[in-house]
């Protein structure tokens, strides 16, 4: 198993990064905290942005050629959710044990100057994406306060979710590799999924599983029109109501509008309203 230190950042693919990070601060309250010098050799920028109400940021890159890994991405993909950083203590170790759990470490590991990484690719996990590093240096010093949660008054993200043929073998998967451990499981007959909610290891998200059971469920049409993967971020914010007051004033329509259910009152944001990424806001 390979211990998770924390989760570092949720990492999304844009066509630009400055206009993407601008747009979330503005609806979610993601503040901007920095970006990073390139060099010639490098195929891609980026900033990263401080998450309200939770211990990860949220990473925005952008190819800067043509023949960019996130080029590739965005011509597949289009903009969305590209990959999800922990940090281990011993990257070493961390590669010793993808070998022992039958998995090649995706890129050998690589010394970027502030961090020695490898990855579990998407075939290994089951659609994610997984960037594991070990830090060269203390982490910088950051002011984390957000002033606020964007137009929708966000409070903290709660979740990642994903959607996989085989909710089952998804929660396998994490419990043997990160140590996961399963909070809940459900059926929903009516939207035609299974799901399962696992907590991360020393970390304030959670990572959700969703499952089609039967052929046209929104869970089966995701998996097919693109792959298994990163399907949505869920957010609490303070009023439901007010956020989707709040969007409708700034000429954004909520995905579905005002969803109440045995779970939570919620609503969306579609991705082409945020850039790239379906979010879904709740409150508690």
């Amino acid at each position: 198993m390979i211990t998770i230190t924390h989760v570092d950042h949720i990492s999304m693919a844009a066509a630009d990064w400055r206009a993407q990070s601008a747009k979330l601060q503005k609806l979610l309250g993601f503040k901007f905290l920095g970006n990073w010098d390139i060099t010639e050799d490098d195929d891609f920028s980026g900033c990263t942005s401080q998450v309200p109400g939770t211990d990860i940021e949220f990473e925005v890159i952008q190819p800067i050629r043509p023949d960019s890994f996130v080029q590739k991405f965005l011509d597949t993909e289009g903009p969305g959710l590209h990959h999800i950083t922990v940090e281990v203590p011993s990257i070493d170790e961390a590669a010793e044990e993808l070998k022992r759990l039958g998995m090649t470490p995706f890129g050998g590991i690589t010394d970027d100057g502030e961090w020695h990484v490898t990855y579990i690719h998407p075939k290994d996990s089951g659609g994610v994406l997984w960037q594991l590093f070990e830090p060269n240096r203390p982490p910088r010093e950051v002011d984390r306060t957000t002033p606020d949660g964007g137009i929708v008054n966000l409070k903290r993200v709660d979740h990642v979710s994903i959607a996989v043929p085989d909710v089952e073998a998804q929660v396998k998967w994490q419990r043997r590799v990160f140590g996961m451990e399963q909070l809940q499981t459900w059926t929903d007959e009516y939207l035609g999924y299974r799901g399962a909610v696992m907590r991360i290891p020393n970390s304030q998200l959670q990572f959700e599983m969703m499952a089609p059971t039967r052929p046209d469920s929104f869970v089966q049409k995701f998996i097919d029109t693109r792959r298994p993967g990163m399907h949505h971020i869920c957010c609490e914010v303070e009023s439901v109501d007010k956020a989707v007051e709040a969007l409708l004033a700034a000429g954004i329509e909520p995905h579905g509008g005002i969803i109440e259910n045995d779970w939570k009152k919620h609503t969306f944001i579609h991705p082409r309203d945020s850039g790239g990424v379906l979010f879904q806001l709740f409150e508690d």
